[in-house]
């Protein structure tokens, strides 16, 4: 799905934040397909001149504020992804260990309920690891 530039402004207005040149960028990049990208991709996918430090802060702000989710992989992947009309953080993740491919599992519920008395949680992440459909199929 391709962003239609009124779409991507009115999603960050609707998050109370203005509609700058690395915004609207950083939201079009992310826009469509469900696919989540890693700051490198992001990057690559941005004009040449974008200065890394604002790609950083406006991603972490991003995160801050809802608008994108940041999935931890591992030690050293973070992916993000546009937040949508499921924003909750708390949700599980399947990742394909073939392609990267990334998608948000919200029927899959991260149930906290059963912490021992005491305990608080600041946040749950599940990434559940294996094959897609589509890496899948490929190797029938």
């Amino acid at each position: 799905m391709v962003a239609f530039m009124e779409d991507v402004v009115a999603y960050i207005k609707s998050f109370g934040l203005s509609g700058t040149l690395i915004r609207k960028q950083i939201i079009s990049c992310l826009w469509g397909d469900g696919i989540a990208l890693t700051q490198k991709e992001i990057e690559e996918r941005l004009p040449g001149e974008t200065d890394r430090v604002t790609l950083y802060r406006t991603l972490r702000l991003f995160t801050e504020k809802g608008v994108i989710h940041k999935i931890v992989i591992d030690e050293d992947t973070r992916k993000y992804k546009l937040a949508g009309s499921f924003r909750k953080s708390d949700h599980a993740h399947f990742h394909c260990i073939k392609c990267n491919k990334l998608l948000c599992m919200p029927q899959l519920n991260v149930d906290l309920n059963g912490l021992p008395a005491g305990f608080r949680y600041q946040s749950a992440k599940l990434v559940v690891e294996g094959i897609c459909d589509f890496c899948s199929q490929k190797q029938m």
